[in-house]
């Protein structure tokens, strides 16, 4: 009788922890955020695109997370124009938090996490911080969020100077 009720309880507990496991389908599975140093977030500003917007961001940061869906349809929209758009995440410690945005949100952009070496390499206290960077060269670093409508403008007009 012990052995059955043990084999019970085994099978239970099997069953509720399972309702928590995620399978995880790698071919099904959406845009992943990669690390980066501060030395790779110097070679997406060398990248081939036209113009390129790095939008540094935290996961806790509202602000941030605002701008990403706009971000999505700029790219979505501009990206077979030339547009770049890459996010770095300089969350503490993990890449975590900024790939459960990602995933919540489907981003198909490039979304890296640097921490706190690409924050301290960089000099950044605030975000959202944005390089905009124009035929490979830093044209703009902006402090604080851009609406949808100066995101647009911003993109809009930065592609009619690109080659």
């Amino acid at each position: 009788m012990k052995n059955g009720m043990k084999s019970i309880l085994l099978a239970c507990t099997i069953v509720f922890f399972a309702g928590f496991l995620k399978v995880v389908d790698v071919d099904a599975a959406g845009n992943q955020v990669m690390s980066i140093d501060p030395a790779g977030v110097e070679e997406l500003m060398k990248s081939d695109n036209c113009p390129i917007i790095i939008s540094i961001v935290t996961s806790r940061c509202r602000a941030c997370r605002q701008e990403l869906p706009v971000y999505q349809a700029m790219y979505d929209q501009y990206k077979d124009q030339g547009l770049g758009i890459f996010v770095v995440s300089i969350d503490f410690g993990y890449p975590q938090a900024i790939q459960q945005i990602v995933d919540r949100l489907d981003l198909t952009f490039p979304v890296y996490w640097g921490g706190d070496e690409v924050m301290n390499a960089f000099g950044i206290s605030l975000v959202p911080y944005k390089f905009v960077v124009q035929n490979g060269e830093i044209v703009e670093q902006v402090v604080g969020a851009w609406s949808e409508q100066e995101i647009k403008d911003k993109v809009t007009g930065l592609l009619k100077s690109c080659p």
